[in-house]
């Protein structure tokens, strides 16, 4: 499902025939596009109780299969741009949103509208962005059944939001990593309407997080990282060059993923990253370790100079690839054919931790572009506290 403004929600758009991007696809019968668009305030009405059908052949004027294929994704896009960013209704016909982004959100707003129209303001990294929409689904859904949508948000109050997050625990089971995540999305959705004057004060703030348990993530053992090094270089090529230069990076996936030819300077060993988490944007100036070079070498080899690295197939490309297709490629050649339990980010971790066995904790955290060496310390380098203890053991400092 996609999650819309205004507590609506739709399918994936699909397009008849299934094959229709393929090169072989027919010509023969009409192409369309279809979804079923859901909204809440409908779902009592007879003819929309399930949905409303939604069906597109504006691409059947087209009689090339490229020509056909190219309409065929600029509809969706255009489709998909009309449900998020305007709000369209396919029921009632109207935009919803259309020049929202110019108006003010007025503290007589209802709840969700308002939370929505705070998220469409908001400046952040694609992840946080996605986040966002994804919290807004238990936040609406839960907010429509304990009946405060239409609440003004003036009017939300520290009960309510307990309540809402409460609500939310009941019908997704307890978790403390949920509760907190809705928390923290929520400060940043109150802290921009707080500053729109559309509420006056921050109610979500007087809400303590709950304690939840930091799990050690586990770590391949040597035998392991030789088996996925020997299977992937014979039979992934590109994807062991990438997992090599990720490993030794110090970066996340996301930061890799963006990385383009004129990113990197070979002769000063480094490469440029654009580090995007919540609402902060920083440009970073990485090393490039001696032993990591021949990776890039090969890597950046046939890119031209605005090519990403890692586009399609992992090879130099103009468009990038998102990094959930890195995780999907290791849950399936790592852990299900080779039976592996560690994700691909453990080797992130594996990395800081023999960087700071190697050179210090100091180093490690300047490698990862961590604002503290406590951030490192806590949640990448889990060797160091025992390695610090053995090093307190060794002290031979007298009292006389």
């Amino acid at each position: 499902m996609i999650l819309l403004p205004f507590s609506c929600h739709c399918t994936e758009l699909k397009v008849v025939p299934n094959n229709w991007a393929n090169k072989n696809s027919s010509l023969k019968k009409d192409w369309y596009i279809y979804y079923r668009f859901y909204d809440p305030n409908y779902k009592e009405h007879p003819k929309f109780k399930k949905g409303k059908l939604v069906v597109i052949k504006r691409m059947n004027q087209f009689k090339t299969i490229l020509e056909r294929q190219e309409s065929t994704r600029a509809i969706i896009l255009q489709e998909l741009e009309k449900l998020k960013i305007k709000a369209f209704n396919p029921i009632t016909s109207k935009n919803l949103l259309e020049g929202s982004l110019e108006l003010e959100i007025e503290p007589s707003t209802s709840f969700c509208k308002a939370l929505f129209m705070a998220e469409k303001r908001i400046s952040a990294s694609p992840t946080t962005k996605r986040d966002l929409k994804s919290i807004l689904k238990f936040v609406s859904n839960s907010a429509s059944q304990l009946g405060y949508s239409d609440i003004p948000i003036k009017s939300i109050s520290r009960k309510h939001l307990k309540q809402l997050l409460a609500h939310i625990e009941i019908v997704y089971g307890e978790s403390a990593h949920r509760y907190n995540k809705i928390r923290s999305y929520l400060m940043i959705l109150f802290n921009e309407l707080v500053e729109l004057e559309a509420c006056e004060i921050n109610p979500i703030r007087d809400l303590s997080k709950k304690k939840s348990i930091q799990r050690v993530r586990a770590l391949p053992n040597i035998e392991n990282r030789e088996t996925i090094n020997k299977y992937l270089q014979q039979n992934h090529y590109r994807f062991w060059l990438f997992m090599h230069i990720f490993f030794h990076s110090g970066a996340r996936l996301t930061e890799i993923m963006k990385v383009k030819r004129t990113d990197v300077n070979l002769s000063n060993q480094s490469f440029k990253i654009t580090i995007q988490k919540g609402t902060i944007n920083k440009e970073v100036i990485r090393p490039i370790k001696k032993i990591a070079l021949p990776y890039w070498e090969e890597a950046i080899f046939s890119a031209s100079s605005d090519d990403y690295i890692f586009s399609k197939g992992l090879e130099p490309g103009k468009e990038p690839i998102q990094s959930y297709q890195i995780t999907k490629r290791w849950n399936r050649h790592i852990k299900k054919k080779l039976g592996i339990k560690e994700d691909f980010y453990s080797l992130k971790h594996l990395n800081l931790d023999q960087t700071a066995e190697i050179l210090g904790i100091a180093d490690a955290s300047q490698m990862a572009s961590h604002t503290s060496t406590e951030i490192t310390t806590k949640y990448y380098a889990i060797g160091e506290k025992q390695r610090q203890i053995e090093r307190l053991k060794n002290i031979e400092n007298k009292f006389a």
